[in-house]
């Protein structure tokens, strides 16, 4: 799924009312009616709404709910935000549609603004993506009125005062949206940490705009849908054998960190790989041999971390960091490791830290190679501690494109950023991911995808989705707090299998 900036969604619209052909009150009507469909069907229980329409098409769409609405019984209160002295033709149009039935009142000024009751589901149709400053004044004070109340808010497309491509300012007059249901694809700016408490839940409502616009619209950025996922799957036909998905290598471990290469090792088993081997410092040898059975364990000659590299040439895919620690031994075996390796590996944990401690390892990391950070170590693979989520996502794309290398920068809406200058944010995933062994995990899943012929691309978008997905799956039964990381690889079965329904 593209993400578009607020001017190419407005390109969108215009497409599809010239090429459908549609007119703008006739598409206005089918967003609106998809709109009200998703309210009947998951909030026909609250049937107290209050409307918050301005005097552009986003007002227009809530004035077509609130008739819709009305015309299904809904007790619907509009109150119309005066932001500006030209309403726009279709907001006027269906202002005069509006049944009289429904209670329609001006905000002018300040001393409009009502109180609100905590009964009654707020819409929020004030402003759409197209907005380009700071509300201010009866805009402003609704806004900081609604925050205020206990009410639930329902934002339409993109909460009000927040921008749709770039950063909205930490300034007061921001929507703090319960959900957004937004037309067609998300905005960009929904995707980042610092806008979470303005979007809430985010429910994309297709309302079928112009197929074409998509085909021929270039795009940075992107969606991982199901959908999406599902096209890079590559389903098992009945006559395939182990040696047709590869032979993984896991390089991690150290004294006391056993269990974040044991993690990586059981996620790439589960993740479909043919042969997987483990090397680890031989005090991990037994723990791995008495609790993995199904995969092989090389034992470094040094008890506490790795010192020593190993025949490579049989192994299809590599991935190395879980529990490795940074020990100058491990430092110089690990680097033995990245130049003799020529097919793209995975790096993650300390093999990302002892990177940002050697620069001139840059130089010989196979081009294609997939590096999975957390915000700490991003920052220090590139020295810079960037305030906003959207900088240093912008800086990861950079980077990819620099080192022609797949940055997955971990976090909510992981965001894989590819050496062509694509952003690939992922769908899946919840807050139980947020504890230790998550990332050793998706390691593991990663490498074992890259060995069973899905290309580097492949690996990471499908790896980043799965790992999100067995969360979701695992977390019903568990709850984000009780969620640990073995929860997730076990669910990886049920995770694969929904690709398959």
């Amino acid at each position: 799924m593209k993400l578009f900036t607020a001017e190419q969604i407005r390109a969108w619209d215009k497409y599809t009312i010239e090429n459908e052909p549609i007119s703008s009150l006739d598409l206005m009507e089918r967003a609106a009616t998809k709109l009200t469909d998703w309210y009947l069907e998951n909030c026909s229980n609250f049937k107290d709404v209050t409307l918050f329409c301005g005097v552009g098409n986003n007002g227009g769409d809530g004035l077509v709910m609130a008739r819709l609405l009305s015309n299904e019984g809904f007790n619907v209160t509009c109150y119309i935000v005066h932001f500006s002295d030209n309403p726009s033709k279709d907001f006027s149009e269906n202002l005069e549609r509006l049944p009289q039935r429904v209670a329609c009142y001006s905000i002018k000024n300040e001393d409009d603004v009502p109180s609100l009751s905590k009964d009654t589901v707020i819409i929020d149709c004030i402003f759409g993506s197209g907005l380009s400053r700071a509300p201010k004044g009866i805009t402003q004070k609704t806004i900081i009125t609604i925050n205020q109340s206990n009410s639930p808010v329902i934002s339409i497309d993109i909460a009000s005062g927040l921008y749709a491509d770039h950063y909205s300012s930490h300034f007061q007059g921001i929507i703090e949206a319960d959900i957004t249901l937004t037309l067609e694809t998300p905005k960009l700016s929904m995707l980042f940490v610092e806008n979470a408490k303005n979007v809430g839940e985010m429910i994309v409502i297709p309302i079928h705009l112009h197929q074409e616009y998509i085909n021929d619209t270039n795009s940075n950025h992107f969606f991982s849908t199901d959908d999406v996922i599902k096209q890079i799957y590559k389903p098992r036909n009945k006559f395939d054998h182990k040696g047709k998905f590869g032979n993984t290598l896991l390089v991690g471990g150290s004294k006391g960190m056993i269990g974040a290469i044991q993690l990586a090792t059981r996620a790439a088993l589960r993740s479909g790989t043919g042969k997987t081997t483990s090397l680890v410092p031989s005090c991990g040898y037994e723990i791995m041999q008495a609790t993995l059975p199904e995969a092989m364990c090389i034992a470094d000659p040094s008890k506490n971390h790795i010192v020593a590299s190993t025949l490579l040439k049989n192994f299809t895919a590599i991935g190395i960091g879980p529990g490795l620690g940074q020990h100058d031994q491990t430092r110089i075996a690990i680097r033995s490791i990245i130049e003799d390796f020529e097919k793209p590996i995975v790096l993650d944990a300390d093999a990302l830290n002892l990177l940002a401690q050697n620069e001139e390892w840059w130089d010989f990391i196979p081009e294609n190679s997939i590096l999975t950070p957390h915000v700490g170590e991003f920052e220090r693979l590139t020295g810079v501690h960037y305030v906003q989520s959207f900088d240093r996502v912008e800086a990861a794309r950079k980077m990819a494109i620099h080192r022609q290398i797949i940055i997955v920068l971990k976090g909510a809406n992981t965001a894989v950023c590819l050496p062509n200058g694509e952003v690939h944010f992922n769908s899946s995933g919840n807050p139980g991911l947020a504890k230790g062994g998550s990332g050793d995990a998706l390691l593991g899943i990663i490498t074992g995808l890259l060995s069973q012929q899905y290309s580097p691309k492949e690996a990471a978008l499908l790896g980043v989705y799965l790992h999100g997905k067995a969360a979701d799956i695992a977390v019903q039964d568990k709850g984000y707090e009780s969620l640990i990381t073995s929860d997730v690889i076990d669910s990886l079965g049920k995770a694969f299998i929904s690709l398959l329904e």
